[in-house]
């Protein structure tokens, strides 16, 4: 979380402030791609949803609307839009690499390798772990973009008159919306987070996570699966080994964070929209 982190340090408490306005439209400047979509209207507490990679693109609901209609289906929804390039370099990478050899012997030895002895000549997807520089890095930078996304997001709801706000994302997206909790956590008079849905959630599974639930009325639900090859193979080779959390759930953190092995319904890294059911939030 490091890229984040220094993110939020930058704009900490002055979500929704001058400083935080400043740093906003730089971000906004420098992501052409980046706006916020409204899907419907409602009643509820208002529903933000955000994209990784190798997602449906372009306008509208995507792959969205079943799974957060059917949980709250009289909420505002809606649907950040970032990184552009840096997805699309990513999921093009992912598409021709990862995804069309990922149960080989050539990614699980470079997964394996990776946990071992660090990045070196991991194969396939040595160009995701390894780049020239992090500045050509596709992996690092479409990690650095979700990072400050999931901020800036932060600080656009910090700005607005909702009480509290439900907080949803897959893959990258996900990790986008754990910044976005994070960054929320700093300010003491900002809006609340009902709840957060990680779908598959590209982050590493150790942290301190107290951040992250500060601001969390209800909890934090982590939906992971082990058949999730993405995160099994191409995140491990991309971070040197670590396990993702929408692999193998976060460690014990607190009643706050929920991890739900949904391996029995979810075979991919696509297959969370549709087999996964977001869980009934529990306040009393």
């Amino acid at each position: 979380m490091a890229g984040g982190t220094l993110v939020v340090t930058a704009v900490g408490g002055t979500l929704g402030g001058a400083l935080g306005a400043s740093i906003t439209n730089a971000y906004v400047s420098e992501d052409k791609s980046f706006h916020i979509e409204m899907l419907q209207g409602g009643q509820g507490v208002p529903v933000i949803v955000c994209n990784g990679f190798l997602s449906e693109s372009g306008r509208g609901w995507g792959e969205w609307q079943n799974i957060v209609t059917d949980r709250y289906p009289d909420s505002p929804v809606y649907r950040v839009h970032w990184g552009a390039k840096e997805l699309k370099d990513l999921g093009g990478l992912a598409s021709l690499g990862a995804m069309k050899v990922a149960g080989s012997a050539k990614i699980k030895k470079a997964a394996l390798a990776a946990t071992r002895v660090g990045a070196k000549k991991l194969g396939p997807l040595s160009s995701v772990a390894l780049g020239t520089s992090l500045a050509k890095n596709p992996w690092h930078l479409a990690k650095s973009r979700g990072n400050k996304t999931g901020v800036i997001v932060a600080d656009l709801l910090a700005r607005t008159n909702a009480d509290s706000y439900v907080l949803v994302g897959h893959s990258l997206g996900a990790r986008a919306m754990v910044m976005a909790a994070h960054a929320l956590g700093t300010k003491a008079d900002g809006p609340r987070v009902e709840a957060v849905h990680l779908l598959g959630a590209a982050i590493g599974a150790k942290g301190d996570w107290d951040a992250l639930t500060a601001r969390v009325d209800d909890a934090v639900y982590n939906y992971h699966s082990t058949n999730d090859n993405v995160l099994k193979y191409l995140y491990a080779v991309a971070q040197a080994g670590q396990k993702a959390a929408g692999f193998e759930g976060f460690p014990p953190s607190g009643s706050k964070l929920k991890n739900i092995d949904v391996s029995g319904q979810v075979k991919s890294h696509f297959d969370y929209h549709t087999k996964v059911t977001l869980t009934k939030v529990t306040l009393l």
